[in-house]
């Protein structure tokens, strides 16, 4: 009796021989010869190795999605520090984070003015109109209007008030600002990191994209080879029309990944290119590293003591909170006394027209203090407290759950690395499995040892293997990233 799996092979190689057939169009000429069924070979072909590949690398070409622009000041190839360095430059996400900080930065300035004296200055010059009635007419001709009479008044006054006592409510909001500016600057740390972050996945995401093309290419090859191969035993009877109907479907299918893996690159290299602040069509790509430093792990709990005093997010939370309880102490001391000196100096003179008189400059000085004494504000202070006193709780609360997703960073980001260095060899065992397995079925199908869906199941794991062990490399860069980023260990400053 036949097995199944003889039924099943026999099954698929009647498949295979008469696909062609079936989807012929109706009223197609079928061809009667008994020579092997050729199809039609894809144009353009793809360029030797070392050369860019167009894209698509089968069908019409697509050169407007392809083509890049140089940027001015830009190298077309940069390393990751460069990628870094041209992202602060250029990305606007950054520069809104900047934005932000810079309004923080200039309270803080504000609130120490608050300590020195308010010193102003006015200026006056007044001319009033008026007149002094009727006169007599030394005519006899009865009454005659007086001249309008001008008073000019001129002054000036400079006018200090000094701070002298409040209770400390004036450097409570100092101390409060200058926490916030810290707080400010951390985060803005923080976005550095995560900027550089952003770009480190987008250069390792270029990278493997790119490794992908060129692994599939060769894949493209090697079934090309295997293709030709098969003809060529067809040709001496040493294979049946099937296995060339087989070795197609592989190459077709390898084709197919290759296009594939191109579109990704377009892609990639735009998010790389906007990443960085640019155009996604500038001629801007991640250098090859040949030698990549591995990144020292650490056990979990020295990794995470070491993230606690290094991440920016987590001192900007701790910071937050203290400029909370200052703000809250700020807030209850609108309840005290406050006293401030004042002191003022001035002259002025008086100017009139008619009849014509100028007074002399006369100064005027005074010096005195004023204690003010907060009695009832419809419950303002009360209102001022209780939002500070819910601010302070609220920062409180952030920054439990700003540690909480430093332990979460760190644990994640380090078994996530651990997992990928052992997956990278696991990758390289794979690979070099699935080498030597293509080769010996190859060889087994030369001596008719093998069937060419031996072939081609041997080759589609080596397909596989390649695939996994571009991505196995990749992936660990960006784990190494991600882990030098959960530290907050990226060395950037601002």
């Amino acid at each position: 009796m036949m097995s199944f799996r003889s039924f099943a092979a026999r099954i698929l190689a009647g498949v295979l021989v008469l696909g062609p057939l079936v989807s012929a169009p109706l009223g197609a000429q079928v061809p009667q010869s008994a020579a092997p069924a050729m199809t039609p070979q894809p144009a353009p072909m793809p360029t030797a190795s070392g050369t860019p590949i167009p894209y698509p690398a089968y069908g019409s070409p697509a050169p407007d999605v392809a083509a890049q622009a140089p940027k001015a000041g830009v190298p077309a190839t940069v390393t990751l520090d460069q990628a870094t360095d041209i992202a602060i430059a250029q990305s606007p996400a950054f520069a809104s984070e900047r934005a932000q900080y810079r309004a923080i930065a200039a309270k803080y300035g504000a609130e120490k003015g608050a300590l020195f004296p308010n010193v102003s200055a006015s200026g006056s010059i007044t001319r009033s109109y008026g007149s002094g009635g009727s006169g007599s007419n030394s005519g006899g001709s009865g009454a005659t209007p007086s001249p309008t009479t001008v008073v000019t008044s001129e002054g000036a006054h400079v006018d200090l008030t000094q701070l002298i006592f409040d209770g400390g409510r004036v450097l409570a909001g100092i101390r409060s600002a200058k926490e916030s500016d810290i707080a400010g600057k951390d985060t803005l740390v923080r976005q550095l990191q995560t900027l550089a972050f952003n770009v480190a996945t987008a250069y390792y995401a270029l990278l493997q994209s790119q490794a992908t093309v060129i692994a599939d290419n060769s894949i493209v090859r090697e079934n090309e080879t295997q293709e030709n191969y098969v003809q060529a035993q067809i040709r001496t009877g040493a294979a049946a029309r099937s296995d060339l109907a087989a070795a197609q479907f592989a190459t077709a299918q390898a084709r197919g990944a290759l296009i594939t893996a191109q579109g990704q690159v377009i892609a990639a290299q735009a998010t790389f290119s906007t990443t960085l602040g640019l155009d996604a069509d500038s001629a801007v790509n991640p250098q090859v590293e040949t030698s990549p430093t591995q990144v020292k792990t650490l056990a979990y709990p020295a990794a995470l003591s070491l993230a606690l005093q290094l991440r920016p997010d987590y001192l900007a939370a701790q910071h937050t909170v203290d400029s909370a309880n200052q703000n809250l102490r700020f807030a209850k001391l609108a309840r005290f006394p406050s006293i401030s000196g004042n002191a003022s100096t001035g002259t002025q003179r008086t100017l009139i027209q008619t009849p014509a008189y100028t007074g002399p400059y006369s100064s005027s000085s005074s010096i005195g203090a004023t204690i003010s004494i907060p009695i009832y504000d419809q419950g303002q202070t009360n209102y001022n407290v209780a939002t500070a006193a819910s601010q302070l709780d609220q920062a409180n609360a952030d920054l439990l759950t700003t540690k909480q997703t430093v332990e979460s960073n760190v644990r994640g980001a380090l078994a996530e690395l651990i997992s990928a260095r052992a997956g990278y060899v696991q990758a390289q065992a794979e690979l070099s499995s699935a080498q030597i397995n293509a080769q010996a079925t190859s060889a087994r199908y030369r001596v008719g040892a093998a069937s060419i869906t031996d072939i081609t199941t041997a080759d589609a794991n080596l397909a596989t293997a390649q695939r996994d062990y571009v991505a196995a490399q990749y992936t660990e860069r960006l784990d190494e990233a991600n882990y030098t980023y959960a530290l907050g260990n990226a060395d950037l400053t601002l």
